[in-house]
């Protein structure tokens, strides 16, 4: 099967992009196929709803494009699912954010689960994103360790210690039986996170490959009752 994996910012580097690609094809199938594409104009990092409106249009033309050239799905590799909705409507593949894929993975790992985010700043938006998906009651806490998303490969060894003590205050005071790392630019990180708290911990990066080839395999995409194909009109896109 042929997946686009879509980073909608622009900051990626040649090294984040080579170790992202190392862990986003080390969970995939043989058989499966990765395109990584970044769009080309937008926010460097998502840190706010404008940061992923600004991007919006570059985003859903890579959307567009990838049904267009035969691929079998889609990911958004932002946590926060930037522009999830709207792609799903503009295509029949299926669609999947690794924000949704995580949520969804870790409600059937604990009855609660708390996120291991970036900056306070986000933290609703994933409360939003959790509410969307019907599963608020299950999320536990979301835990910021107040770092922003470009610098969280600066010092991965710091990052992974941040991490390790948002999560122990997630599970110790907020009753957290799972964990999620809620930035994509954290993915790697979970095993370690594991071996250490003694509790799941969901990579975003193998929760989305996993599910997209689930869904590719089942058949199964998005509902048209749920995400109808825009009526045709006249847009400047």
């Amino acid at each position: 099967m042929k997946i686009r994996v879509i980073h909608a910012i622009t900051g990626v580097t040649a090294t984040w992009l080579e170790r992202e690609e190392k862990i986003l094809r080390s969970y995939a199938k043989p058989d499966t196929h990765l395109e990584i594409v970044s769009i080309r104009q937008g926010a460097e990092s998502i840190e706010s709803y404008f940061d992923i409106h600004i991007g919006s249009l570059n985003t859903l033309r890579l959307v567009k494009e990838a049904e267009e050239k035969g691929f079998d799905g889609i990911i958004i590799t932002c946590f926060g699912n930037a522009n999830l909705d709207p792609a799903r409507e503009i295509v029949s593949i299926p669609v999947v954010g690794s924000g949704q894929a995580s949520m969804l993975l870790a409600t059937g790992l604990g009855h609660r689960f708390s996120i291991i985010g970036t900056v306070r700043s986000a933290a609703d938006r994933h409360r939003i994103e959790a509410m969307k998906l019907g599963i608020s009651a299950k999320l536990a806490s979301v835990r910021c360790i107040e770092a922003r998303v470009l610098s969280l490969h600066d010092d991965l060894d710091a990052t992974l210690m941040a991490m390790l003590e948002a999560g122990r205050k997630a599970i110790e005071e907020d009753g957290a039986q799972v964990l999620i790392p809620g930035c994509f630019g954290m993915v790697g990180l979970a095993e370690k996170m594991q071996q250490e708290l003694g509790v799941p911990v969901v990579d975003p990066a193998g929760a989305a490959v996993k599910l997209i080839e689930t869904l590719v395999d089942l058949k199964l995409s998005q509902s048209k009752l749920a995400f109808p194909i825009p009526p045709p009109k006249k847009r400047d896109f």
